[in-house]
């Protein structure tokens, strides 16, 4: 009997169950009323309310400006000349006078080598000039009217009477028996030697004479000149100023002639070398003013010293040639620096560079607006770059630019635009 009043009892739930979702769903649809007409239109009503507003695209109304048109690029400094000073003597390092690391003048003492004998080789070759100038005087007074050679003529001349004299009565004797022919031999032999000692002086002149006691005198003038050059390589000097890099050679040690003593960097003035696109080498000029931004020493201004003739292979760039002071020493070689020349001033326009585009040749262009509403792409050219924004050549004045909302159009497309103040 239990069993029958709990089946009943769950009977009874399962039916008003049933009943009340019944219930719910027919009095639902009865009761709203609406016809499916009615719904649509409903519908309709809310699409209409959420529906976005129509975009409206930012324009701006171009104002050119002068702006200095530039190359930019890259490049990297090095000494104006790297110099190996060499010794043009051998002989061992007597010591090494300039400090190493340090500013050196031209003509400024480097090395000092051994001397060896030198200075006496010098003293030894002065005497000898001494002796040869007397020698040369001696040889002009000779030759005057009354001087030696005129009498040693006149002996020579007496000299060879006497001996023919004695010849002639020797001959005699013999011819007699009195003496033996060799006695005769004996006088000829003396008569030819008085002959050649006569002549010998008369093919003398004071020409010849004072020749070549002065190619003497010359001789010995060179040899002195030679010494005395030695002497001065001695000290090995700086050919140039700048700063002494390193030394090669250590006191004590013995050189050879041309060998490497020491290295001196032009630091002065330094060069930068510059690739410059062969698409801009044309604008630039020997002597042009380049601006400067070295990494680490701020900025300097330098100046168009060379430009390559012949481009790299590799790059298709020209090195250009920067020549830039540095008095102050405050700049070093291997240094990076950035290069800025201005070719022209051209009239452009700043604005940011999100309102830039690039077509597929990396081209660049942005997007305007005609005062009927089409849009139109007009190409650019950067100018110049100022912090965040850039310098754009090639729109007329009074061009109306699209800004915010450019990216949402295209061209011709007509569009609804709101010019604002700047581009920027």
């Amino acid at each position: 009997m239990k069993i029958r009043k709990s089946y009943i009892s769950a009977l009874i739930i399962a039916v008003l169950i049933i009943g009340w979702m019944y219930s719910d769903d027919v009095l639902g649809t009865s009761s709203s009323g609406e016809t499916d007409q009615e719904k649509l239109a409903t519908l309709e009503v809310e699409e209409n309310v959420t529906a976005e507003p129509e975009l409206i695209t930012q324009a701006f109304r171009v104002v050119n400006e002068l702006v200095p048109l530039q190359i930019r690029a890259r490049g990297v400094t090095r000494t104006e000349f790297e110099i190996d000073v060499i010794s043009r003597r051998q002989a061992f390092v007597f010591a090494q006078v300039a400090l190493e690391g340090g500013w050196v003048e031209s003509g400024a003492t480097l090395i000092k080598l051994d001397k060896g004998t030198l200075e006496a080789d010098i003293a030894a070759a002065r005497a000898e000039r001494t002796s040869r100038l007397a020698a040369y005087e001696d040889v002009k007074k000779r030759f005057r009217i009354g001087g030696a050679w005129e009498a040693q003529i006149a002996a020579a001349t007496a000299d060879l009477e006497a001996v023919r004299s004695n010849y002639e009565s020797t001959k005699k004797l013999v011819d007699r028996g009195v003496k033996k022919p060799l006695a005769k031999l004996q006088q000829i032999a003396l008569l030819k030697a008085a002959e050649m000692r006569l002549i010998e002086l008369q093919n003398q002149s004071e020409e010849l004479e004072l020749s070549a006691s002065y190619a003497q005198i010359k001789a010995v003038d060179a040899r002195i000149s030679q010494l005395l050059e030695q002497l001065k390589f001695t000290d090995v000097t700086a050919p140039q100023s700048g700063w002494l890099e390193k030394y090669h050679v250590e006191v004590g040690q013995t050189i050879k002639e041309n060998a490497p003593v020491a290295r001196i960097l032009g630091l002065k003035s330094l060069i930068l070398d510059a690739p410059i696109p062969q698409t801009q080498i044309s604008k630039i000029k020997i002597g042009d003013i380049v601006d400067l931004e070295i990494d680490g020493a701020g900025k300097r201004q330098g100046r168009v010293s060379k430009i390559a003739t012949s481009a790299n292979q590799a790059t298709r760039t020209f090195n250009v040639e920067i020549l830039l002071d540095n008095n102050d020493g405050n700049l070093r070689a291997g240094m990076s620096a950035g290069v800025r020349v201005i070719i022209d001033k051209v009239p452009a326009f700043k604005i940011s560079p999100a309102h830039l585009n690039v077509d597929e040749e990396g081209l660049l262009s942005v997007k305007t607006v005609v005062s009927s509403g089409i849009v139109k792409t007009m190409p650019v050219m950067i100018a110049q770059t100022v912090g965040n924004a850039a310098y754009v050549s090639g729109l007329p004045d009074g061009t109306l630019l699209l800004g915010m909302g450019q990216a949402f159009v295209s061209e011709g497309s007509k569009i609804t635009y709101q010019i604002g103040e700047e581009a920027n």
